[in-house]
């Protein structure tokens, strides 16, 4: 059982850490048929970087312990060069670290003030355990003071494109001014999920940490007991791993978890779902949410080609062409994301613009048009559209065409204008000369008194 939770944990892994450059796509409203307790959601598949569901994905709220997950991506950075080196690492915390949670009700491993722990026992204490002291044990050590990676929290934050967050503190208790959004934590799950360790260590189910001289070797649980056949009940959800939960009263319960399923993996962020019913009983309606819409997904989704790189989209005017008139486009490249088994394809809408006036010579591959694919007034896909074959110009035609175009043109009728100005003049030219000749003879004929033309020199 070990073995296969490991060998899935790892196939998880290496589909997240491949998936890494594949953008979240835009939403579509695939909703599902039951109520979501949480205020907000957010679920993407991580294969393809789809986003399947969300609701508030962008409202700013409280995320409690999943704060943590921030706390863990700037060690992990810190190491990622060097991870061997987390388990021979040894740190302690001060009072610093441990005066704020005094009173609080905060999550801790026990860990105490000067005892000696690996920065590898560190991370599993606060992943799994969500232990606050070992928040402020890794801000001193790697931020220099608490407000010092709060600072680093918040520069990381900008780096990663999370626009909508902010941090004042390393482990998630309640402080004016700290607050993210479900798409931002999305951004920073998926980016933490691709260092080395986080994977490995937000997903395991229990962990030893080792023996210090204030603690025995001790076996802690993850606080998703969505994970534990034995301790989960109702909320045990056999294909969840991992990663986060949080809980405060001004956060609600809120929960980040993936899950993977016949070759299908999810990511989903959920944030203040409530704490208890309408009886006052302690209710996990984060986790609740995160069992119904995993099943939702695996039983409604699959992987669905839209749109064909081959198939033909339509015939474009071609001006010129030896022995055609058009030229048949297609997409320049498949297009194919997970999709509803209930939605057909033929609802997704096609809005194509091709080219005017395309004139030969066209080369197969030339762009002669794009095609958006829409779905409920979103944007799927845009892409270009190519001819799926050449045309060669035809000589004939052009001259042909050429003259035709030339016949009734405003060249053509200046032409014409100016031949007849040609012609007046050159008919005027004629007249004036014959009228001078004329005179010219007539000027003759009375200055010899004779003929009209005059004696030649060498006799009549």
């Amino acid at each position: 059982m070990k073995t296969l939770k490991r060998v899935l944990t790892v196939i998880l892994a290496a589909a997240i850490f491949i998936q890494m450059s594949i953008p979240v796509s835009a939403a579509i409203s695939f909703t599902p048929d039951f109520e979501v307790y949480s205020e907000a959601a957010l679920l993407i598949n991580l294969d393809t970087g789809d986003v399947m569901y969300q609701k508030n994905a962008d409202k700013r709220l409280v995320p409690a312990s999943l704060t943590k997950i921030m706390t863990a991506v700037l060690l992990l950075e810190e190491y990622k060069d060097n991870i061997p080196a987390l388990s021979t690492t040894y740190v302690s915390g001060g009072y610093e670290c441990f005066d704020e949670l005094y009173m609080t009700g905060a999550s801790t491993a026990d860990i105490r003030n000067g005892e000696k722990v690996s920065y590898k026992d560190l991370l599993y204490a606060l992943l799994l355990r969500s232990a606050c002291e070992a928040a402020n044990i890794i801000a001193v050590n790697i931020g220099g003071s608490l407000q010092g990676f709060a600072e680093m929290m918040n520069l990381k934050a900008a780096q990663l494109g999370m626009e909508n967050s902010h941090f004042t503190n390393a482990h998630g208790l309640f402080w004016e001014d700290h607050y993210t959004t479900a798409n931002d934590l999305a951004i920073l799950t998926r980016y933490a999920m691709s260092l080395p360790m986080f994977t490995e260590i937000a997903c395991s189910e229990t962990y030893e940490m080792e023996a210090t001289e204030y603690h025995e070797a001790r076996t802690i649980s993850h606080t998703n007991i969505m994970m534990s056949k034995g301790n989960g009940g109702d909320y045990y959800y056999e294909y969840v791993k991992g990663i986060k939960t949080g809980t405060l009263d001004e956060a609600g319960r809120c929960l980040i978890s993936t899950a993977y399923k016949d070759g299908y993996s999810y990511l989903l962020i959920t944030l203040n779902a409530p704490q208890t019913n309408e009886n006052g009983e302690n209710v996990m309606y984060n986790m609740i949410d995160h069992k119904n819409i995993y099943e939702w997904a695996f039983n409604n989704f699959e992987y669905t080609n839209i749109i064909s790189g081959t198939e033909e989209i339509a015939e474009v005017p071609v001006d010129y062409g030896d022995g055609t008139d058009y030229v048949i486009v297609r997409p320049e490249e498949e297009y194919a994301r997970i999709w509803s088994k209930k939605v057909p394809i033929d609802s997704v809408y096609r809005d194509i613009t091709l080219k005017d006036n395309v004139i030969a010579p066209i080369k197969e591959g030339d762009v002669l048009g794009t095609m958006e694919l829409k779905y409920g007034g979103d944007t799927l896909a845009m892409m270009n559209l190519i001819a799926t074959s050449g045309v060669v110009r035809s000589k004939q035609k052009e001259t042909l065409a050429v003259a035709q175009s030339f016949i009734g043109s405003e060249d053509f009728f200046k032409a014409i204008r100016y031949v007849i100005i040609f012609f007046v003049v050159y008919t005027l030219l004629i007249i004036i000369l014959k009228i001078f000749a004329a005179r010219e003879n007539k000027r003759r004929a009375k200055l010899y008194g004779g003929p009209k033309n005059p004696p030649r020199k060498n006799g009549w």
